[in-house]
């Protein structure tokens, strides 16, 4: 395809190449991606009235060589191999990768996550799970200017007004105010309930108004959050990326950048030929994608096969199945099923009137 270009002979080689050059590349296709997104989203910018991105992280395993294990750490159990920690924002009106960042096993969700807030679009909501919440965290995010719709549990406390108050469904301000924070002002925040008995679940936002984000519009917004442990799913499941080849952390990260970044650039591609068929983008089918991109890629090789499509045409047909299933989708029995304990209430203490006016203060000298 191009005759100019110095095709790669070895696998190390390749990963080298890698290692140099998709550290300079990554922040100019990031923007140039993110641009294209922006462009095609038309009615599917915002959810619920809101630009929202959902935010989570997964581990990757890497071979067990020991410049990996000193490099990038195991940070899951016991004899797990060396990991890589990716941290994504998921655009949720597109179902969309917006923006990710990598590091060692032992690398935090939470970093990355507020390196990534500071690039999105003012006003922007992040909508996550359970595990992305803290003080510093929620501190951080209002002062990039990002709201936030994050499901909590048993691993926080909030103080309420009255112990034992039942959270409504509108909403009832809370504070978030630990005990190593007490120097600062609290956070003064809102907290949701959806649900009902062992099938509730408990939201914290920094939205106050129930006007500007109701109950309605937080049940729709955390039911999309789910689009990103699809997009996790499609990434190495569909596209068989859970593991990673290179035997040195440098390569491992190279490589990780370079595989995503491919992905995302296909699912870009994608999406703009749907819009062309005037197909809605959330009907993307990834293993469809993935299917024409491969059998267009081996017919490049033989020029007298032809096919009546370009792969683009192509592309703009990739969308999911539309029947209508009749059963679950899972075989009878998974060796490796995971049967997590449902989440728990948040923990509440009641806020004393020595506490309350200690708080007041510190937000009214902020």
């Amino acid at each position: 395809m191009l005759p100019g270009w110095t095709c790669p002979t070895s696998y190390t080689g390749y990963t080298e190449a890698l290692a140099r050059w998709v550290g300079l590349l990554f922040p100019r296709v990031r923007e140039i991606l993110q641009t294209h997104l922006r462009r095609m989203a038309r009615g599917n910018w915002t959810v619920s009235g809101w630009l929202v991105f959902g935010a989570d992280g997964s581990r990757f395993e890497s071979p067990r060589t020991k410049a990996n294990e000193q490099g990038l750490k195991c940070a899951g159990k016991i004899r797990t191999a060396p990991q890589v920690y990716h941290t994504m924002l998921l655009h949720l009106g597109l179902n969309a990768l917006w923006d990710f960042r990598i590091g060692p096993g032992t690398a935090s969700e939470r970093r990355h996550l507020e390196e990534m807030a500071n690039l999105l679009p003012a006003g922007s909501l992040i909508a996550a799970d359970a595990g992305f919440v803290g003080y510093e965290l929620c501190q951080r995010l209002k002062a990039a200017n990002v709201s936030f719709l994050l499901r909590v549990g048993a691993n926080l406390t909030v103080l309420v007004q009255e112990l034992g108050a039942l959270i409504h469904r509108k909403g009832d301000i809370v504070w978030l105010w630990p005990a190593k924070f007490r120097d600062q002002p609290p956070l003064v925040l809102r907290m949701i309930l959806l649900g009902r008995g062992k099938k509730a679940v408990f939201l914290l936002t920094d939205v106050l108004e129930p006007s500007l984000l109701s109950a309605r519009q937080a049940r729709e917004i955390y039911r999309r959050r789910w689009g990103i442990e699809v997009a996790y799913r499609t990434i190495k499941q569909t596209f068989d990326r859970r593991e990673w080849l290179s035997r040195t952390p440098r390569t491992v990260l190279a490589e990780h950048t370079a595989s995503l970044l491919g992905l995302w650039i296909l699912q870009v591609l994608s999406l703009k030929s749907l819009r062309r068929c005037h197909h809605d983008p959330r009907q993307w089918s990834p293993s469809r994608t993935r299917d024409v991109t491969r059998r267009a890629m081996r017919l490049a090789l033989d020029r007298s096969l032809l096919e009546p499509l370009t792969w683009r045409d192509q592309l703009g047909q990739a969308v999911r199945d539309q029947y209508r299933r009749r059963r679950l989708k899972r075989v009878r029995s998974w060796p490796h099923q995971k049967h997590e304990p449902p989440t728990r209430p948040p923990g509440m203490t009641e806020l004393t009137p020595k506490l309350r006016l200690k708080g007041q203060a510190l937000l009214d000298a902020s």
